[in-house]
């Protein structure tokens, strides 16, 4: 159901959600830069009631004259805002689902805080940037539900909407469309809080960001860009790194033109760059968003089709060199830094291809071309050596056939997530460890690799998951946010519950005190460290499965990671090895 009628059952959670706020008992904050709020109460997980303030603007609306620019800071209102209902998410096509569709408004840049209802003291403050690809998610309560961190009582918990697909990204590469609204706007959020939060009893000068997916990506540059400096003191970044293959638009003007000339812009290749941008602001909002299905080589892919961009200089730039050479150039905000994954990340898109038979033979058609596609090659190489390195890839992971069937599966599996996710996640955390002061900017990992009752492969195709894919991309969020809308609650007492309990105060203890706590110590994440591991990486924690455990699961030490493979791909990639 969730599948083919997400914006009905939107809706109705919605208005449920609504029904169900209790407003005898208004709550007023009034930050000075702002104007007074009216928030409501929520009903915790695990506890009674806990404080919302839902829909707070942050900027003024991005529409008109003001879509494709970056994001005005909202005036101070005179009366009290009603801050007692959720807004809706930003316009958005969900290709993560089967049947993807265009819901939301363009209308969006709103922000929800959540504070527990007694607060002895000033609380540490947790900002989350939702995932979704840039194109697609929600920082609303139906699906980023704020209840498990609202039960520790240690937290202020803030969730931001941000601009997405074309809204959030397109650019022509020049400053008459520079590109990166949504990273700007989450940068414009970040500096809301620290002029703001200290009204709602948080503390700006210790505040945690967050995010997974797209959001890990986002929390990673904003520690690369200047524009986000001193905003933030801790970093978690969850099944994402800012040199991921689908961080950033190679050539932003030539797509650009193309999706203008997709939405009927007359002459969009040769107008002027001016001229262009001001035609693109007057696309209707599903035009343009139903124009970018032409920017696809293949059913949904490339899934993210509008992505981040190096962006000419200015003032309001956000990003104006590759993650990679600021990495590489160590031009880090030095902070504790907390990076997470799981074992299968792709199976986001390898899911679809394999359970769905028309799509996987239709790759199987054309499997060469497909394949090279989804593994985004430098374009600096030649068709020939593209060739040999795919053959290579294929050679490695699926034994040389070139075929997708259930033998070669695990396989194609690997492939994506060591493509996607491991090897720039290797690359991250061997860059970081060379370039920082371990005691003051440490970096931590964690693998999660929980298997409950529940699973986000369910929602990525149509079909019935045939399968065992294990944890899959996302799964981790079962474990951090609640989300009505596409899971049930787990019984209070459930091994599930006590999985919750520890995984959300394993964040909350990083958030205050800038490295984990009450689990097993880790050893230092350092260059030596790494050198000495040719089959591994530095310790992190793993969450398990464990059935003699009473609560079901384990926290322990491991430090094994397809280290090989990596390495593979650098040398396959012209990096360094």
């Amino acid at each position: 159901m969730f599948k083919s009628h997400l914006y009905v059952i939107y809706i109705c959670v919605y208005l449920a959600f609504v029904a169900g706020q209790d407003d005898d008992d208004p709550l007023v904050v009034c930050p000075p830069k702002v104007g007074c709020i009216k928030g409501t109460t929520m009903k915790g997980y695990q506890t009674p009631l806990f404080e919302a303030f839902l829909g707070i603007p942050y900027a003024e609306p991005p529409i008109g004259f003001l879509r494709f620019k970056s994001p005005q800071v909202k005036q101070k209102w005179d009366n009290t805002y009603n801050a007692t209902i959720p807004k809706n998410d930003c316009i958005q096509k969900n290709y993560l689902l089967p049947t993807p569709l265009i819901y939301g408004e363009e209308d969006c840049l709103y922000l929800n805080v959540y504070r527990p209802e007694v607060r002895r003291d000033t609380l540490p403050v947790m900002v989350y940037i939702h995932g979704g690809g840039f194109f697609s998610g929600s920082a609303g309560p139906y699906i980023t539900g704020p209840e498990y961190f609202m039960d520790t009582r240690e937290v202020i918990l803030v969730t931001m909407a941000y601009r997405l697909g074309p809204f959030g990204f397109l650019s022509t590469g020049t400053r008459d469309m520079p590109g990166n609204y949504g990273l700007k706007d989450q940068n414009l959020a970040l500096r809301w809080v620290r002029d703001n939060i200290a009204s709602f009893g948080g503390d700006k000068n210790q505040v945690t960001i967050f995010g997974q997916s797209a959001g890990g990506v986002s929390t990673h540059m904003h520690l690369l860009s200047p524009a986000s400096n001193n905003l933030f003191q801790r970093v978690i970044s969850m099944s994402g790194t800012a040199n991921v293959p689908f961080a950033i638009t190679k050539n932003p003007l030539r797509q650009a033109r193309k999706l203008a000339s997709l939405a009927f812009i007359k002459n969009a290749f040769k107008l002027p760059v001016f001229k262009l941008a001001t035609l693109l602001r007057e696309v209707p909002a599903i035009n343009l968003i139903n124009a970018g299905d032409g920017l696809k080589y293949w059913d949904v892919d490339p899934l993210t089709n509008f992505r981040p961009v190096v962006e000419p200089p200015g003032k309001d730039a956000f990003l104006t060199a590759k993650p990679s050479s600021l990495m590489r150039r160590n031009e880090y905000q030095k902070r504790p830094w907390l990076i997470g994954t799981v074992p299968e990340e792709g199976a986001v898109r390898v899911v679809n291809i394999m359970e769905n038979n028309t799509l996987r033979n239709q790759f199987n058609d054309r499997l060469e071309y497909l394949f090279q596609s989804l593994l985004e090659w430098p374009r600096k190489l030649s068709p020939l050596q593209t060739k040999d390195k795919t053959d290579s890839v294929v050679l490695e992971y699926l034994s040389g056939i070139y075929e997708l069937n259930n033998r070669t599966r695990s396989g194609f599996l690997d492939t994506i997530t060591d493509r996607g996710f491991k090897h720039p996640l290797y690359d991250a955390i061997s860059w970081y460890a060379a370039s920082t002061m371990r005691v003051q900017s440490p970096i931590f990992m964690y693998n999660f690799n929980y298997k409950g009752p529940f699973s986000f492969a369910s929602l990525y195709t149509q079909a019935n998951v045939t399968g065992n894919y294990g944890v899959v991309h996302c799964d981790d969020l079962i474990y951090l946010f609640r989300s009505p809308i596409i899971f049930p609650d787990f019984p209070r007492f459930s091994n599930e519950a006590k999985v919750i309990d520890w995984f959300v105060k394993y964040f909350v203890n990083f958030a205050k005190l800038g490295y984990t706590a009450f689990v097993p110590l880790l050893g230092e994440c350092s260059t030596s460290v790494l050198e000495k591991r040719p089959n591994g990486i530095c310790d992190y924690h793993e969450f398990v499965n464990d059935e003699f455990n009473p609560s079901g699961f384990e926290v322990k030490v491991n430090s094994a990671f397809p280290t090989e493979r990596v390495k593979m791909w650098q040398r396959l990639l012209d990096q360094r090895v």
